[in-house]
Parts: structure tokens; sequence; C-alpha cells
């Protein structure tokens, strides 16, 4: 019978095997993204849509298109609102991510305007949408992927743990 009891060389398999893991985890996630922006990768065009603002000094609105599944480099057209006709690119903001902010002191005090603007991504919005689908199963690994510190620590501690009781556990001869 063999008492020598767990040692720190049993550790090699249990490291290696959540190594692997965590880069098949991280390349899964790295390729379900790429994917996702591949299929979201159609150039949109939206024409007159309607933005309301809160006041004329608010911290911006989002187009409506903002959050669609693979939504990204949004770029503006034209800004016009009732009073002022077209408004001039120096009396907004417009960032790539679809937030529309009025420069402060500037004439753009209407409650409404209507933004005519471009993105990339895709106008399949449904559930069973492959872009959607993609995304949410990204999502769902990238949270896996958080537990796996709690995991390593959870391990190494029963391994310590285990070699600590084994070693009390000997019997000396007498």
């Amino acid at each position: 019978m063999n008492n020598k009891g767990a040692t720190l060389g049993m550790l090699y398999p249990a490291v290696i095997s959540i190594i692997l893991v965590g880069m098949i985890l991280g390349i899964g996630i790295y390729a379900l993204t790429a994917v996702s922006e591949g299929v979201a990768a159609d150039t949109m065009t939206v024409v007159n849509e309607s933005v309301t603002f809160e006041n004329s000094t608010n911290s911006g609105e989002y187009v409506a298109t903002y959050n669609d599944c693979g939504a990204r480099s949004f770029t503006i057209t034209n800004v016009w609102n009732a009073s002022d006709g077209l408004i001039p690119t120096t009396n907004y903001t417009f960032d790539t991510n679809g937030l529309l902010t009025a420069v402060d002191g500037s004439p753009f005090t209407d409650v409404q305007a209507n933004v005519s603007y471009t993105y990339t991504g895709t106008d399949r919005t449904g559930t069973t949408d492959p872009c959607t689908a993609l995304t949410t199963t990204g999502t769902g690994v990238g949270g896996l992927a958080s537990w796996i510190a709690v995991i390593v620590v959870v391990l190494a501690a029963a391994i310590v743990l285990g070699i600590v009781i084994n070693s009390f556990g000997k019997r000396s001869g007498v």
C-alpha cells in the first residue's frame, strides 16, 4: 500500500486544464463577437427619424437604432427642426454610438428634431436573427468566463486543504 499522499506535483494537470479552459473560452468569445459583427455589416440609412429632447440643454438623446444588434459607426447626414430648418453642425454633436447632443447656447431649442444618419449594422432584429443569437451566446459564455477566477480559487483551496489533511493523517511508525 502506497501512503505517500498528495503532492504539489499533482497540481500540474489541474493547472494546465484550467489554463486550457480559459484559453478556449477566450478564443470562443472573440470568435462569437467577430462573427456577430460580420453578420451585422450592412450599411443602413435612416431618413427623418424624429428625436424628442427633454430640454434644450440636455445630455443628449440616442437615435432609435443605437441599441440594435451590431449597430455601430453612426454618421450624421442632416438634423433639422420646425423653427430653424436645417441645423448647422456647429449646433450639435453626434458620436459614433448614436448619441445626438445639442451644443449649449445653440438655437437648437425645439423639443423635436428630424435626423438622417447612416450606420453599420443590420435591420434584422428578431430574436431568431443570427446576430442576436451570436451576441446572446457571447454574453452567456462571457458570464461563465467571469466565474473562472472563483473556480480556480475553490480548486486551489481544495487541493491545499487535501494536502494538509493528508499530511496530518499519516501514521508514524512505532
